[in-house]
């Protein structure tokens, strides 16, 4: 996995990222789910994951950027603003733009809990650390830190 991050290009994982979210979330039926039967509140599951997921693949887009320096925190603060951003414009896109797709508050909700805990675990539970050392055990890294002494 960390192989085919270093070969993504910053900022590509974070275009395709807001390109799945906006397709999940406007098309009619991008899954086929309304034929499934799922547990009540499945909808509400998928929404925090899929804003967790994208909290992480934005702040994770920055920490590459900012390689072998650290991020910073009001960075990792504003691209979870962003994610949270994203899920409200895509529930107001579902109100204007879509009959199929209806608005939900609490959708809303979810994703930002979703970006928020995206964050958290990034920040707080070691997964910047682990992204970090994968990343930085990169010949690249290691030869432009060494010459910058």
């Amino acid at each position: 996995m960390s192989g085919i991050l270093r070969i993504i290009p910053t900022g590509v994982s974070s275009v395709l990222m807001i390109a799945a979210i906006a397709y999940l979330s406007l098309a009619s039926d991008p899954m086929g789910v309304s034929h499934m039967h799922l547990f009540r509140g499945s909808d509400k599951v998928a929404h925090f994951v899929m804003y967790f997921v994208a909290a992480t693949v934005f702040i994770l887009d920055y920490a590459k950027a900012r390689l072998p320096h650290h991020t910073r925190l009001n960075g990792e603060l504003a691209l979870t603003a962003c994610a949270m951003l994203l899920g409200l414009l895509m529930e107001v896109g579902q109100l204007m733009l879509s009959q199929a797709r209806s608005y939900d508050l609490f959708d809303i909700v979810f994703n930002c809990l979703g970006a928020l805990a995206g964050f958290a675990a990034l920040r707080y539970g070691g997964g910047m650390h682990r992204f970090r050392r994968k990343m930085l055990s990169h010949h690249h890294y290691h030869h432009h830190s060494r010459h910058r002494h």
